[in-house]
């Protein structure tokens, strides 16, 4: 997103390393570094005002816009975009930014956030809207780069899912990576007496299973107490016959 009415003042420093860049932030200056713009072109080493800086991430302009940077007693101006921000560890503060120099002729890769627009058709039948991608990586010219991707899923039914080739988008811009990669999708819930049901019918046949063991193993049983029974005679035989012989 380009903002050219956006203009940050900054300054050169000779000094580097790090009590050059503590005496900066005892003044309130954070030191910065702006490269990038092509083969030849040198890193430099600049310093910003706290208080601009600040300003301009309460304005939400940080990453993926495009402003300016000028010098400090010139007019000269270069189109650039923050590039990485560091902090201190311990109190949160910034210690330390990065910017990258934009050639707005020049087309660049980028990752922009996806955003969901619309109540899906499925959702109005009970269903549950799933977005799946958060973020996509597309090729574009630095003015036409969007604040989100505005992805339509209000013709969303049940069960349905939205690729990245469903995506309209024009010629402003191209996604990079797999086109047919779920954006999203409409989700419906089970309902409760289904899983119910279904768990019924698993129940059902191992109950018949354990019922059918039972009456085999009581019909087993049978024979060995009849067995026993035609035996007992036979034990008591032997005594018969001794009693006999005395």
């Amino acid at each position: 997103m380009l903002q050219e009415n956006v203009v940050i003042e900054v300054e050169r420093r000779t000094e580097t390393g790090k009590n050059a860049c503590n005496r900066l932030r005892e003044k309130d200056l954070i030191p910065a570094v702006l490269y990038g713009g092509g083969a030849g072109t040198e890193p430099i080493s600049l310093s910003v005002p706290r208080k601009a800086l600040l300003g301009l991430f309460r304005k939400g302009i940080h990453q993926n816009v495009v402003f300016l940077l000028q010098l400090k007693g010139t007019e000269e101006k270069r189109h650039v975009m923050v590039r990485d921000v560091t902090l201190s560890p311990l109190r949160r503060e910034l210690i330390h930014v990065d910017f990258l120099r934009i050639l707005l002729d020049k087309k660049m890769k980028i990752k922009v956030g996806v955003e969901a627009v619309g109540t899906a058709a499925g959702v109005k039948l009970g269903g549950l809207l799933d977005v799946v991608t958060r973020e996509l990586e597309i090729e574009c010219l630095p003015a036409d780069i969007p604040a989100s991707i505005q992805v339509d899923v209000s013709a969303l039914g049940a069960g349905e899912v939205l690729r990245v080739a469903d995506l309209n988008m024009g010629d402003k811009f191209r996604v990079i990576g797999d086109t047919d990669r779920v954006l999203a999708h409409v989700v419906m819930p089970r309902a409760e007496g289904a899983e119910g049901a279904e768990a019924a019918a698993v129940a059902e046949p191992e109950v018949a299973k354990k019922g059918k063991k039972e009456d085999e193993g009581a019909k087993g049983a049978a024979p060995k107490a009849g067995a026993a029974k035609a035996a007992a005679p036979a034990a008591a035989a032997p005594k018969a016959e001794k009693k006999g012989k005395k």
